[in-house]
């Protein structure tokens, strides 16, 4: 029992209510975009959020050597998952990759994106890059990253196994590749581009093209990112207002409690509330950037920090770009913001591991601590 007040008392409170406040943001929007169907989406979101934040306290609580000892063990679980959700999950969207377990749909390609990176954080952590020869021992966490974005490109999920292969590529970087390797992945993609492009189902290729030029069909495939743009547009610089959003609530904007939440929030909160939630997404990302920064001696506790945080600053990034027409639509939620329930535990379970390795590091740090009984190793 002191062992858990003195973690609680611990844990990095800024983080952890910076992360609370920007969810209750995104079940508040969530309120305004389902309030003519009742409150039902409502209560699901806040049942979600709750157990995703205790998730979130739970994990901080468990020391970051336990993931790490395991690291192998849950990356194999995932795949299995994922594997069994590609032949026998049910289709939602036009995709099979979710699957229900205890009444509850999961989506495991979100959560593979924790369990990729910490199961390279370990083998690079076991084996470190020094020669040119062991450039050879990359071929093992190459494949470790070609099986699930394979499994998840064929569900078929464009937006998850991009972001699942960068994530690959971030990890890369952290621990040290040479520069070459990556023109050498650049050149190779470049000549496969055709190749790739072929093998992309015939609505995600439209997803691409769309985004050239939108108003080339803006009652098909142009239309999601047109009602995005107008409804962005028409919150001008205060808002709308909560709930009285026009593009949102005549249903002009499709999927308003998903991946277009941010539209509806440029909509009734204008250009200062965007921009609010934005500053937020920062802010996280600076305290995680600095509580990793502080970590000395753990090489698997900085690459598994450093490559939560840029998951989770990437797709904010991504989802915010796509809805103001940046960027292709390729279906990546805002995260902590946009309603479902897999998207956001992961994001809850990958924010506890950042909480658990600080914790890990100050209780090691902290020299008057180390003889305590339950701090010893």
């Amino acid at each position: 029992m002191q062992e858990i007040v003195y973690k609680f008392k611990n844990l990095n409170w800024t983080l952890v209510m910076s992360v609370l406040f920007l969810s209750l943001i995104g079940l508040i929007m969530i309120y305004s975009a389902s309030n003519a169907e009742g409150m039902r989406s409502t209560y699901s979101h806040l049942a979600k959020l709750v157990f995703g934040f205790t998730i979130m306290l739970l994990v901080a609580l468990i020391n970051i050597n336990t993931w790490q000892k395991y690291s192998f063990l849950f990356y194999l679980i995932g795949i299995i998952i994922l594997i069994y959700a590609t032949f026998y999950g049910f289709i939602g969207k036009g995709s099979r990759r979710w699957i229900n377990f205890l009444g509850v749909n999961i989506q495991p390609s979100e959560i593979m994106k924790i369990f990729l990176i910490i199961g390279l954080a370990k083998f690079f952590d076991e084996r470190k890059i020094e020669g040119l020869r062991d450039y050879l021992f990359l071929l093992i966490p190459i494949i470790m990253i070609a099986i699930p974005f394979l499994i998840i490109l064929n569900q078929p999920d464009l937006g998850t196994s991009i972001i699942l292969l960068f994530l690959g590529a971030v990890v890369f970087f952290i621990v040290g590749i040479n520069y070459k390797f990556f023109m050498f992945c650049g050149i190779i993609f470049f000549f496969s581009s055709p190749i790739v492009w072929n093998l992309l189902h015939e609505y995600q290729k439209q997803r691409l093209l769309t985004f050239f030029d939108p108003y080339k069909d803006p009652l098909g495939t142009g239309y999601h990112i047109i009602q995005s743009e107008i409804a962005i547009g028409s919150g001008g610089f205060f808002g709308k207002g909560w709930l009285r959003g026009t593009q949102s609530h005549l249903d002009f904007l499709p999927e308003k409690k998903t991946d277009f939440i941010f539209s509806m929030l440029g909509e009734e909160f204008g250009f200062l509330g965007t921009l609010s939630v934005i500053g937020l997404f920062i802010l996280i990302c600076i305290i995680g950037y600095l509580m990793v920064s502080s970590i000395e001696k753990s090489f698997f506790s900085k690459v598994v920090g450093i490559a939560i945080i840029t998951n989770f600053f990437i797709s904010g990034a991504i989802n915010m770009a796509m809805v103001m027409g940046l960027t292709p639509v390729v279906g990546i939620p805002l995260p902590l913001v946009s309603y479902g329930g897999s998207s956001m535990v992961t994001y809850f379970f990958g924010f506890g591991l950042l909480l658990s390795i600080e914790l890990s590091h100050k209780i090691h740090k902290e020299d008057n601590l180390v003889n305590l009984p339950f701090f010893r190793q």
